[in-house]
């Protein structure tokens, strides 16, 4: 899964450009959508709002035709890290300024009638003025430069620091697969991302592949994730 933002000042273009965005990628795209405004999702009295009221951490709300998670306010890490779950290829932030300065998180900015121009920084990956663009240069901006959500890791393995792949990616200095995480495997101990080499990566990877296709009903496997609850191995 790799990220990119898409910011800029209101009606600069921005859910547009990713309409777009959906609507040309032949990719699994998840979108993230921040806003400031007061927008009531879970009304009193509705009886999501009840099972919540009641204690209930997350409520389900499920329709012949969509499911909606309703929880308490995540902030983007939080967000992050739920989708990392999903089989996703990238995911389009649109807003969340601070979280994505704060993650290195590679950006699109959206200007019209040049405002905007303070939000371009070591991290803007391509500027859209006034909604002048080619869809198929977004595309391969996005294709290029979305990273893989760090966490601000800062292993080092890649020859720098979060913060300044980034820059390096977006400068054409680095790429996106130079990152660690980027390898195949990613392990987490006790929710924090723990960095591997590349050729432990590969040993890891393929040992625990093998395992599982001798497994019945496992045909070909894409994507394997295994947790281990260590305390009942005891």
């Amino acid at each position: 899964m790799r990220v990119i933002g898409v910011i800029g000042y209101k009606n600069s273009g921005k859910t547009t450009l990713i309409e777009e965005i959906l609507k040309h990628s032949d990719k699994k795209i998840a979108v993230i959508k921040h806003t400031k405004e007061d927008v009531e999702l879970d009304r009193v009295g509705t009886d999501t709002y009840r099972l919540s009221n009641a204690g209930a951490k997350i409520t389900v709300l499920a329709t012949d035709k969509k499911t909606v998670f309703f929880t308490d306010r995540m902030d983007l890490e939080n967000i992050l890290s739920v989708l990392s779950d999903y089989n996703i290829d990238f995911v389009i932030i649109e807003g969340f300024k601070e979280g994505l300065k704060r993650l290195n998180i590679p950006k699109i900015v959206m200007l019209k009638d040049k405002e905007g121009n303070e939000l371009i920084d070591d991290h803007t990956a391509m500027i859209i003025e006034d909604y002048n663009y080619n869809i198929d240069d977004v595309l391969k901006v996005i294709y290029e430069k979305a990273v893989v959500p760090t966490m601000n890791l800062n292993c080092g393995h890649c020859g720098y620091n979060c913060k300044t792949f980034v820059k390096a990616v977006v400068k054409d200095e680095a790429k996106w697969d130079d990152c660690v995480l980027a390898k195949g495997i990613k392990i987490i101990v006790d929710g924090k991302i723990i960095p591997a080499v590349p050729f432990v990566s590969k040993i890891v990877g393929n040992t625990i592949k093998a395992m599982i296709e001798t497994l019945k009903g496992v045909d070909n496997p894409k994507h394997i994730k295994v947790e281990i609850d260590v305390s009942k191995l005891k």
